[in-house]
């Protein structure tokens, strides 16, 4: 249960009642926010959201039917809805006052809030700095990747009086998000993971990018943390004047008060690693995944747990949902880096299927959807890639998407004759398993938008 009753709601900024609280109901608890009524829970409020496709306004009646307390809809559309027993809470802009709840919503509450961005890997290490903490901490963390306008003020309005510490991952596509998602999430602390060519389409260049990123750091209050990536170019380089700073670093930087230390991959493509002193297993695959568990090791020696408890956490973390996941079966080996791809994040996508395919009898195989956002460079980009795939002799390349399709008949005339194309998840899938073979080692992925799990479903 969220710490919100219904009389909380007189806190929405320029808000009226139609359908006024009984006075013995207002202390009713509110069990939660809702935009979505295909899973709004009893006694939840629904915030009826007007999106591109679809309006939370059509669905205000199916909220009351699924046992909602109370609806939150836009004034100029309320004649549209039909009588109903539940109180209704006029507004100018539903997603504004969604916005400005939770933000009242989250002063009410005196702790600690680390907020993370950047190009890649904000959830896992979001879930790795909630996995170390908990061992001390009652932790409040995004619910899954609700990084953006919508699902930011949703994640915050869960926080609770049992909670100790906060961590809120922040997504961006345009210029300006971080500093208006800051602004909601009042950090007081900070951490970029990395700045990389991702929504290149709305944010230019590499210092388009790293303006919108660091701008997360320069929105932090007086006294505020920043944990420092010392390893990339563009974030060690920002004018960040902050006493307060945790910096690290994988590659031996004398400035930094983290220390980290890679030393294998065992069979699985997992990376061995010291931090300072203490040797580290981990679970999740990739090399990639050593920076983002010495990030979470930085926010943890910060917060008081010692490097025995941060081993003994990264050490039992798996990876998250489409991120590094590895499936096997008796015949092949998926690589499931689904959830969303751009040029840096193939990278170490890449280096992992390299290592797991070395051996006799095993195929790479690369499975991929377009990437997404990258504006008039996209054509080039996928281009490129797709001659780095040539170089490190991939046997296979099965494309969805017109840029993919693109860069592979490019690569076709250049006479490598296995890339193939085609226009549906499904139409993938069947040609794919009448390919594979026993042995053969298979990376997904693909921009959130090209939805390539669809092919781990259909095989």
């Amino acid at each position: 249960m969220i710490s919100l009753s219904l009389r909380d709601l007189k806190f929405i900024p320029d808000s009226s009642i139609q359908n006024a609280f009984p006075e013995a109901q207002l202390d009713s608890p509110v069990r939660g926010i809702s935009i979505d009524t295909r899973i709004l829970k009893p006694q939840e409020i629904f915030w009826a959201i007007s999106g591109e496709t679809s309006d939370g306004h059509w669905f205000v009646s199916e909220a009351e039917k699924k046992g909602a307390i109370a609806a939150v809809v836009e004034k100029n559309k309320s004649n549209r809805i039909p009588s109903l027993n539940i109180p209704l809470i006029l507004v100018k802009d539903t997603l504004r006052s969604l916005q400005q709840f939770a933000a009242w919503h989250r002063k009410r509450f005196k702790i600690p809030l680390i907020a993370i961005t950047g190009t890649n890997g904000k959830t896992t290490t979001k879930e790795m700095i909630a996995w170390i903490l908990q061992t001390k901490y009652n932790v409040h963390k995004t619910i899954g990747n609700f990084n953006n306008h919508i699902g930011t003020p949703l994640s915050l309005l869960r926080l609770n009086s049992e909670h100790q510490i906060s961590i809120i991952e922040l997504g961006t596509n345009h210029p300006g998000e971080i500093a208006m998602l800051s602004a909601l999430v009042k950090p007081t602390g900070a951490l970029i993971t990395n700045i990389g060519q991702g929504h290149l389409e709305f944010l230019s260049d590499l210092n388009g990018v790293a303006k919108e990123k660091i701008s997360l750091f320069r929105s932090l209050p007086r006294g505020g943390t920043v944990f420092l990536n010392r390893d990339d170019k563009k974030i060690s380089a920002a004018r960040i004047r902050r006493e307060n700073t945790q910096d690290y670093s994988l590659q031996n930087d004398v400035r930094a008060k983290v220390h980290g230390r890679i030393t294998g991959l065992n069979n699985n493509g997992a990376g061995i690693w010291k931090l300072n002193k203490t040797t580290i297993h981990m679970q999740v695959p990739g090399i990639h995944n050593i920076q983002n568990a010495l990030a979470a090791s930085a926010v943890g020696l910060y917060f008081g747990i010692n490097e025995k408890q941060i081993k003994e956490s990264l050490e039992a973390y798996h990876a998250y949902d489409k991120r590094m996941q590895i499936i096997k079966n008796t015949h092949y080996l998926i690589i499931n880096d689904s959830y969303n791809a751009n040029p840096d994040s193939f990278k170490p996508a890449l280096d992992t299927l390299y290592h797991l395919s070395k051996g006799n009898n095993k195929r790479r195989i690369v499975v991929m959807g377009d990437m997404l956002e990258l504006g008039d460079k996209s054509d080039q980009i996928h281009l490129k890639l797709f001659l780095h795939l040539l170089e490190i002799s991939v046997d296979a390349i099965f494309t969805l998407g017109e840029r993919s399709t693109a860069a592979g008949e490019k690569i076709r005339e250049k006479g490598y004759e296995r890339v193939y194309t085609f226009n549906s998840h499904q139409e993938l899938a069947d040609n794919l398993k009448r390919y594979l073979k026993s042995g053969d080692v298979i990376l997904l992925k693909g921009s959130r938008g090209m939805q390539m799990e669809k092919v781990l479903a259909h095989l």
